[in-house]
C-alpha cells in the first residue's frame, strides 16, 4: 500500500512525493529565523500565546494499549485480527468502539479520537509519544512550563505515578523524563501515588522551627531586597529571585496541600472515579487543573507489564486482563474524569490527551494476544476546543498501518502545543520542540 506521507520525520512510512518548493522554503525561513533570533544557545523569542489560560492532563498508558480493545476496533475482520472482543455503538452513530470501553463509548460526544498516529520505534523506551522527538528528553510538560509558566502558587507541572530512583523495579520511558536539557526549574513535581485519605507533601510545609509570623517576616525581607537589587536584574538574578518568592508564596499558603488532599472529595464521586490508582489519579488531576496547575501527567501504573498495558507474555492471563482489569479501571476513571470536567465547566479550558508508546498488531499471537505495534495506532483527545465526537484519521481493514493521512509524533505535538495556546506557527520558542510537526487541522480547526 503506498501512502503519502509527507510531513513528520518520525513516520514509519518514507514519504512517496517529498516536500513541495513551497514547504521548503517555508522550512528554510523558519530555520533561519530561528538561527538568527540566538534560540539555538537559549534566548528565548516572546510571543503571545492565542489562549494562555489552558490546563493539559496528560494520560500515559504505559506499556502500549491495542488499538482493537479500545478505540479502532475491527468487527469485520477475520477472527485472527479481530480478536475475542466484540464493538459497541458510541453516542454518535456509526462510530464503534470495543465492548470493553461502554462508558466512554456513551461519553463519545465529549472527546475526538484520532487512528492513524504512526512512528518507527516497537520498543518500551521510545520518547516519541511523551516529547514529539523519538529519543526526545524533554517531555511537553516541561516545555508547556517553561512557555507557559505557573498560575499563582501552584506547581506547574506535576507528575503522578512512579519515577526513576523511588523503588521501582522496571521502568519505562516515562520514568526518566524530567526536563531533559530545559534544567530541573522545569521539571514536575512528583507524587508517586494519590491513594490515601491525604496526600503527604512535607516539602510545601513550613518546618516546625520556623513560625509563621517569622516567615512572613523573612518573606518581606525577601522582598525589599528585591526590589533593592532591581537595577542589578540579569536574567540568572531575576530568576532565582523570582523562584525564591514563588518558593516562599507555596510554603506560606494552604492552597496547595488542600488540593492534593482527597478527602475533601466526595466519597460518592471518589468511587466513581474508582478507589485505584489510576482513578485517584484522574481525581486528583481534575483538583490540580481546577486550582490553577497547567500540566499534570498521569502514568498508569508502575511498570510496562504486569499492572500496566503490556500483556502479552508477561503475565499469563494474556488478553483477559484487559478484560477483568485494565479496561474496567480505565473505562471508569477516564469517563468519570470527561463527565466530571464538563460538569464543573472545566472542559473548554482542560485538554486531555491519552496515549501509549504505541499499538498492537493487527494479528494474535501464540500466547494469545497482541504484540508491540508502533506502525498504527491510536489517541484520544478531548476539551480544548477540539471537535467532540469525531473520528480523525481512519486504519486500514486490518488496523495495520494508516489507509488516510498518517500523524506522527511531531504533529501530535504540535497539535498538543497548539491547543494549549501556543501558537505553532509564528512563536519562535516552540520549534526547536516540534522539528517538521504541523498541528493536526481537523483538531485545532484551521
Amino acid at each position: 500500500m503506498s501512502l503519502r506521507v509527507e510531513r513528520s520525520s518520525t513516520s514509519p512510512l518514507p514519504a512517496t512525493g517529498g516536500c513541495s518548493r513551497r514547504e521548503l522554503l517555508r522550512a528554510s525561513a523558519v530555520t533561519a529565523a530561528v538561527t538568527a533570533s540566538g534560540l539555538a544557545g537559549g534566548i528565548p523569542v516572546s510571543a503571545t500565546p492565542v489562549d494562555a489560560n489552558r490546563s493539559c492532563i496528560f494520560i500515559w498508558l504505559n506499556g502500549g494499549p491495542s488499538q482493537f480493545e479500545t478505540f479502532d476496533p475491527k468487527p469485520l475482520a477475520g477472527e485472527s485480527v479481530r480478536g475475542p472482543f466484540g464493538a459497541i455503538q458510541t453516542a454518535v452513530p456509526g462510530v464503534l468502539m470495543s465492548e470493553l470501553i461502554p462508558g466512554l463509548a456513551r461519553q463519545f460526544d465529549k472527546f475526538a479520537v484520532v487512528r492513524s498516529l504512526a512512528h518507527r520505534n516497537s520498543d518500551h523506551s521510545s520518547t516519541a509519544m511523551m516529547t514529539g522527538i523519538e529519543g526526545g528528553d524533554i517531555p511537553f510538560g516541561a516545555v508547556v512550563n517553561k512557555l507557559l509558566g505557573p498560575v499563582g502558587p501552584m506547581p506547574a507541572y506535576v507528575h503522578l505515578g512512579s519515577s526513576k530512583g523511588d523503588g521501582t523495579q522496571f521502568v519505562s520511558a516515562i520514568d526518566n523524563l524530567g526536563a531533559g536539557a530545559l534544567g530541573a526549574t522545569y521539571a514536575p513535581l512528583r507524587v508517586r501515588s494519590p491513594m490515601g485519605s491525604q496526600v503527604k507533601l512535607g516539602d510545601f510545609s513550613l518546618h516546625e522551627s520556623m513560625p509563621g509570623d517569622r516567615f512572613e517576616a523573612r518573606r518581606e525581607l525577601l522582598r525589599e531586597l528585591g526590589e533593592a537589587h532591581r537595577l542589578d536584574d540579569t536574567p540568572i538574578v531575576h530568576r532565582m529571585r523570582e523562584q525564591r518568592l514563588r518558593a516562599a508564596e507555596i510554603l506560606s499558603s494552604t492552597r496547595v496541600r488542600d488540593t492534593f488532599d482527597l478527602s475533601q472529595e466526595d466519597v460518592t464521586l471518589r468511587y466513581r472515579y474508582g478507589i485505584n490508582h489510576f482513578g485517584q489519579s484522574c481525581l486528583l488531576a481534575r483538583r490540580l487543573v481546577e486550582a490553577g496547575t497547567r500540566y499534570v501527567q498521569i502514568k498508569w501504573y508502575h511498570v510496562a507489564a504486569f499492572d500496566a498495558w503490556d500483556t502479552h507474555g508477561a503475565d499469563l492471563p494474556g488478553m483477559r486482563r484487559m478484560e477483568q482489569q485494565l479496561c474496567p479501571r480505565f473505562d471508569a476513571g477516564l469517563s468519570t474524569l470527561l463527565a466530571d470536567l464538563s460538569d464543573r465547566g472545566l472542559l473548554d479550558s482542560t485538554l486531555v490527551v491519552v496515549v501509549g508508546e504505541f499499538g498492537r498488531t493487527p494479528t494474535i499471537n501464540k500466547n494469545g494476544d497482541r504484540d508491540h505495534w508502533p506502525f498504527c495506532f491510536s489517541a484520544l483527545m478531548a476539551g480544548a476546543g477540539i471537535p467532540s465526537g469525531s473520528v480523525v484519521g481512519a486504519s486500514d481493514p486490518q488496523g495495520a498501518f494508516p489507509a488516510t493521512e498518517a500523524f506522527g509524533p511531531a504533529d501530535f505535538a504540535a497539535t498538543i502545543y497548539r491547543l494549549l495556546g501556543i501558537h505553532t506557527a509564528t512563536d519562535l520558542r516552540i520549534r526547536p520542540f516540534l522539528q517538521n510537526g504541523l498541528p493536526i487541522k481537523a483538531l485545532v480547526g484551521v
